[in-house]
């Protein structure tokens, strides 16, 4: 065989084998690691670990390049964008929380959140909190300690309001900051570690429930006759929700 061609099959080759090999990648603060194995969660924590001091609670892994996450902010955007021309020239006060909150959601990054537990030290010593990361291209988001919660949803503009230690739900909700759209007996409380929980904050049903620092609380819209909509709405902003990144 000519030598020329030989080498060209060579380079073809190891530029194959590498491409193979290289089969995880994770993205850490916009630096890539590149795994040619399945790492460990372990490995992956182990060189930016020590590097700040973490808030591990919220810390999570995400799965890129979700392109049905992506379909549906867009049917969502359409939705609001409808609903704003409803409101614009009844009710424009509406149609200007409604426009707020589409410019949010249109801003946010998003990724599939996976159900993974990220801490370091409980990776290091429990096998079931160490798993192995199939081939892929994932984003670890983390970050010290937020203390603040952020509100968004059928309100007057999306806020950011400081963490309150030990207070309930019903705390970071008033009357002034939601709309006429708002359901008034429930908010959607999207906890910094994952967990999706329905809380009741009316008169007549209210539970005591804390908010961890940098969790989301979602007030949702009032389904009716009028606006059977609504339902797809809330679900629609609640999987965007629990699939961003801070």
């Amino acid at each position: 065989m000519n030598t020329t061609v030989l080498m060209c099959f060579l380079i073809l080759g190891c530029l194959t084998f590498n491409t193979v090999m290289a089969s995880v990648t994770v993205i850490v603060k916009q630096k890539q690691y590149i795994y040619t194995h399945e790492p460990q969660l372990v490995e992956v924590l182990a060189p930016i670990a020590n590097q700040e001091n973490w808030y591990w609670p919220s810390a999570a892994l995400y799965q890129a390049d979700d392109i049905q996450l992506e379909e549906t902010r867009q049917l969502l955007l359409n939705s609001l964008s409808n609903l704003i021309k409803t409101y614009q020239k009844k009710e424009p006060e509406i149609a200007l929380s409604l426009k707020q909150l589409q410019v949010t959601i249109a801003s946010w990054r998003l990724a599939r959140r996976l159900p993974i537990k990220i801490d370091f030290d409980l990776a290091r010593i429990v096998a079931s909190a160490n798993p192995r990361l199939p081939q892929g291209k994932y984003i670890l988001n983390i970050a010290p300690r937020m203390n603040i919660v952020q509100l968004f949803g059928a309100v007057n503009g999306t806020i950011n309001v400081p963490h309150l230690a030990y207070a309930d739900v019903s705390k970071y909700i008033t009357h002034q900051n939601r709309t006429g759209l708002a359901d008034k007996s429930y908010v959607m409380l999207i906890q910094a570690d994952g967990r999706e929980i329905t809380t009741p904050v009316a008169y007549w049903n209210k539970a005591h429930q804390e908010v961890m620092p940098g969790s989301q609380l979602f007030v949702p819209f009032k389904q009716s006759l009028f606006h059977p909509e609504f339902a797809l709405i809330n679900q629609q902003i609640m999987t965007l929700a629990l699939n961003r990144l801070w």
